[in-house]
């Protein structure tokens, strides 16, 4: 398999980083970007402007905005050869598995990322220690994911997106929530630190990539909130004792998740 040509359309963080990575394993690579192609030059192979670049691939990763990626994988299907392997990178998988194509295709997400966006904040070791979902078993992706540094887990695609409305899609969406409620409050802001700096982490994100989560994971987001509204209320009316309990388990809990690098243990 070391022997793979490698696709990349889109150089953003995700799909700059799975560049970087595999060109530094030693994978050829044909990177298609129409603003980051000079940038990418001395990582890749082929740089070009054009999909059709891509005909050359055994596998493509489709790294462009997600809802841009569906006309993407339709214009696939006027020249991918049927053996070329087709993967995405976007975190929703219900909405890119409804059309069958004539080319093979896996949806996946590697749950990686920095709220910074653009080829110059990719980096080769984003995915390192890093679960990359997978809507199906691939053996060929199985490898190039763990070539990546990063461990490949078999979800079903509404399981995944349920899953992401909950850890991912609503904590931006209460970053957004939290620093907007400081918006016109200047001496919150005068004394905000790392607390505050670092539950609106998020909140700094593509806006475009976050329109899109809301758009398309609508539903999954809506119960989410309201579990979360649920957890809230239970905790405002817990007595003192119980919520001095419930913050150390939770406190333990988390210790748990995560190690020292900030990566999850489970």
């Amino acid at each position: 398999m070391a022997n793979l040509k490698i696709g990349i359309s889109g150089l953003g963080l995700i799909g700059g980083s799975i560049l970087k990575r595999l060109h530094e394993k030693g994978f050829y690579t044909i990177a298609v970007s129409k603003s980051s192609c000079e940038k990418a030059k001395s990582w890749a192979d082929v740089c070009s402007v054009e999909l059709g670049a891509l005909k050359e691939a055994d596998v493509v990763f489709v790294c462009n905005e997600m809802h841009k990626t569906p006309e993407i994988l339709d214009e696939f299907e006027g020249f991918l050869p049927s053996e070329v392997l087709v993967t995405d990178v976007c975190s929703l998988k219900s909405f890119v598995l409804q059309k069958t194509r004539p080319y093979s295709f896996v949806g996946s997400h590697p749950m990686a990322g920095t709220e910074f966006t653009g080829f110059e904040a990719s980096f080769p070791s984003l995915f390192e220690g890093a679960k990359w979902a997978l809507t199906e078993q691939n053996e060929t992706l199985e490898f190039l994911i763990s070539e990546m540094g990063a461990k490949p887990v078999f979800i079903e695609a509404n399981e995944h997106d349920r899953a992401v409305a909950k850890i991912s899609h609503l904590p931006m969406l209460l970053a957004h929530a939290l620093f907007m409620s400081t918006a016109d409050d200047k001496c919150a802001k005068l004394l905000a630190a790392s607390g505050f700096r670092d539950m609106t982490r998020l909140a700094m994100g593509s806006p475009y990539l976050s329109g899109d989560m809301l758009e398309l994971n609508e539903k999954n987001i809506e119960l989410a909130l309201d579990e979360t509204l649920k957890a809230l209320e239970y905790l405002k009316k817990l007595p003192k004792e119980e919520r001095i309990e419930a913050f150390a388990k939770n406190a333990h809990n988390r210790a748990e998740m995560y190690d020292k690098q900030g990566k999850n243990t489970l």
